[in-house]
């Protein structure tokens, strides 16, 4: 289902409001009173703060989503893949790097935060670990959702500090994590094939 063209609109300066003033002094009130809209029209798109972040993530998604073929990824072997996916959803970010940063900085002081963004990464890693054709039925395919959530989380903190123009710092640690991901997993699935 297509998401809401003005939810979009509304994310984007929800998240200039955080890039400019941080995320502990953000409040959906102070906010629906500072862009003129009212708090009812507001709250039927996020029902509270932390919902907020949940729908971002969401609306990254449907970015991510909306560049790829699924078709052609089939020609392309499942570290490309993966690659691409995990790059695709940075990039998207890019505009919202310094909210992001805010929003993080706040995490350190409310742990909460990190378990709300860690719950909507995961699941979209997850989806990404499907897309790529990384699940094969295999007793390892249990650890794949959490090395591959390893992996985003340290290219991530790569990406926030990553002002090249062409992201080649955050490639170049992503494509040596996942390199290193999978000679792992096949040193595993031949130890466990034995």
């Amino acid at each position: 289902m297509k998401p809401l063209k003005q939810e979009y609109i509304i994310l984007d300066k929800i998240f200039s409001n955080i890039a400019k003033d941080g995320w502990t002094k953000f409040s959906l009130l102070q906010f629906s009173k500072n862009q003129k809209i009212s708090i009812q029209d507001l709250k039927s798109l996020f029902r509270n703060k932390d919902h907020v972040l949940e729908r971002f993530s969401k609306m990254i998604d449907y970015k991510v989503e909306s560049n790829i073929d699924v078709e052609e990824m089939k020609s392309t072997s499942n570290k490309d893949n993966l690659f691409e996916l995990i790059m695709l959803r940075l990039e998207a970010m890019q505009t919202y790097k310094v909210a992001l940063r805010n929003i993080l900085s706040s995490a350190k002081e409310q742990p909460i935060i990190l378990k709300k963004l860690s719950k909507n990464i995961i699941n979209s890693l997850d989806f990404y670990l499907e897309l790529s054709s990384y699940y094969d039925d295999t007793p390892v395919d249990f650890l794949k959702k959490n090395a591959i959530f390893f992996i985003y989380s340290l290219t991530f903190r790569v990406w926030l500090n990553d002002e090249s123009d062409d992201l080649s710092k955050t490639m170049a640690e992503l494509d040596k994590f996942l390199s290193m991901a999978d000679k792992a997993n096949e040193k595993i699935t031949s130890f466990l094939s034995v």
